[in-house]
């Protein structure tokens, strides 16, 4: 699937939207969607660094996996 490309990209490292889209050979407007998705399941996250807009894979607290089946 589409959107399973986008993340395994990512399992790289950090990469800007342009970045992911190059590598996925998706549309710009498509990836962002994807991303938008994702951060509200939250798998992803994105954070700024020299001015540029990245997105990278979301790290999971412990904290998460202690009250996964509350």
């Amino acid at each position: 699937m589409k959107n399973r490309r986008v993340l395994e990209v990512l399992e790289n490292g950090p990469m800007s939207l342009e970045e992911i889209s190059s590598a996925t050979g998706l549309k710009t407007l498509e990836v962002r969607r994807y991303l938008l998705r994702f951060v509200e399941q939250g798998k992803v996250e994105s954070f700024q660094k020299d001015g540029k807009l990245l997105w990278k894979l979301r790290e999971k607290r412990p904290e998460e996996d202690e009250f996964k089946y509350v």
